[in-house]
């Protein structure tokens, strides 16, 4: 998995269902390559693009597709499917710092908003193939992303009640409750069809933790 841009970018790992290594590389294209484009393909044409129209894209041979994911199906999951370590799980693990905890609350949810669109938008392209969720990489080895997303964002708020810059109460609540409301913006903007934009989102982050923090801040930074 890697970043492009603002934009998180989903790269199962090699125990993937459906990969196959790293068997014919071609000279020039890496992994990153194939992946990035995949994914632009399927996010803006369907399920239904094949894995011949991603190659002519990248300038190679359906095959040397094939050597390196196995399937239509590997490619899609590697390029849409979850991830095996979530992304922004070691911002989290290094902090907080000496910032306002409020600023840091918006600036850590916005990347974790972004990340769960981003999510969410290569799901609906593997349920709409219909792909099984238990492929979508629920079977990686160690914790889930949804169990590491949980216990870095409760921790990082228990270090800082901890530090007396968060009022009293239960943090795994409260991580869960933002975890929550982001995955439910996500998905509310996906099914529901409402228009979204990056600074629409990131809005919706600031008002939403604006709500909380009369609770949770206590006049504290």
């Amino acid at each position: 998995m890697f970043l492009s841009g603002k934009k998180y970018i989903f790269h199962a790992p090699s125990g993937q269902v459906g990969y196959a290594g790293l068997m014919g590389r071609k000279k020039g294209i890496s992994e990153e390559q194939i992946v990035v484009a995949a994914r632009r393909c399927f996010l803006t044409r369907g399920a239904g693009v094949s894995a011949a129209d991603v190659a002519r894209e990248l300038g190679v041979s359906h095959t040397t597709l094939f050597n390196r994911f196995g399937t239509k199906e590997g490619l899609m999951i590697a390029a849409l499917g979850l991830p095996e370590k979530v992304p922004w799980v070691a911002a989290l693990d290094a902090g907080p710092d000496d910032r306002p905890i409020y600023e840091q609350l918006v600036e850590h949810s916005k990347v974790i908003s972004a990340y769960i669109l981003e999510l969410e938008e290569g799901l609906a392209v593997l349920q709409a193939a219909g792909i099984s969720p238990a492929k979508t990489g629920w079977e990686h080895k160690g914790d889930p992303p949804h169990v590491q997303a949980l216990r870095a964002l409760t921790t990082w708020l228990r270090r800082a009640q901890d530090r007396g810059r968060l009022a009293k109460c239960d943090v795994e609540t409260l991580a869960s409750t933002i975890l929550g409301a982001l995955h439910g913006w996500a998905f509310f903007t996906r099914v529901c069809g409402h228009p979204e934009s990056a600074a629409a989102g990131e809005r919706h982050v600031e008002r939403f933790i604006d709500l909380l923090w009369n609770g949770i801040g206590g006049g504290r930074t």
